[in-house]
């Protein structure tokens, strides 16, 4: 019975090793850092095959940003106001998306007028009670 025991305890500690020793699945590679899209908005000052210049406010103050164009953009001409979308790679700014920006009215306040003969009532106070 001694001999039994010693041999299983070896072949569960044989069986054991074998299992740690085994290749760890290798992962995924890992992914490359994903570069954020910004956007901007502003009135097209210059545009040609390769390049678009916009002048933006920021903050109050006017700034012209160059683009870089991988495509031309047909319908939009100098003095159009675009939002574009782009990718800033290696200090450059990659112009991908760019749309006419939609003029939005601005609502007027509503002026409410009542007539002289009609003032506002005050709900009545509750009763005082002690």
């Amino acid at each position: 019975m001694k001999r039994f025991l010693t041999l299983a305890a070896v072949l569960i500690f044989i069986g054991f090793t074998l299992a740690f020793a085994a290749e760890k699945p290798t992962s995924a590679p890992p992914l490359p850092p994903r570069i954020p899209e910004m956007s901007a908005a502003g009135k097209v000052l210059e545009i040609s095959d390769t390049i678009l210049k916009i002048e933006r406010t920021l903050k109050g103050k006017a700034e012209i940003t160059e683009f870089i164009l991988e495509k031309p953009f047909p319908n939009i001409a100098a003095g159009d106001q675009i939002k574009v979308s782009y990718l800033e790679r290696d200090g450059r700014n990659i112009l991908t998306r760019v749309a006419l920006a939609q003029k939005t009215a601005v609502r007027k306040a509503v002026k409410k007028d009542f007539p002289k003969e009609m003032k506002p009532v005050a709900p009545p106070a509750p009763p005082v009670t002690k």
